[in-house]
């Protein structure tokens, strides 16, 4: 199985690295077992990955974390802001 064959929703999720969801996607459109459907996966990613060395394979919503900390660090600032006097 090719790129050309799997559906959008799965390399989508190939290309922002999130490997679990595109095998559930595969398996559910597909009917395959989840050993064929890793194997499929994991060569698609490979794949994706020799064809595009320096695109980020990071899940979108990794950059959650990072909002976080920056909303606590701008409460923590705030808080000694106001009772320091």
């Amino acid at each position: 199985m090719t790129e050309e064959k799997l559906s959008e929703p799965v390399m989508q999720a190939v290309r922002s690295g999130r490997t679990i969801q595109a095998i559930k996607q595969l398996r559910m459109e597909t009917g395959l077992g989840l050993k064929e459907a890793k194997e499929i996966i994991d060569r698609e990613t490979d794949a994706y990955r020799l064809a595009n060395p320096h695109a980020p394979m990071v899940p979108e919503s990794t950059r959650w974390p990072k909002v976080i900390v920056v909303v606590l660090i701008a409460l923590a600032l705030y808080w000694y802001l106001t009772n320091a006097g």
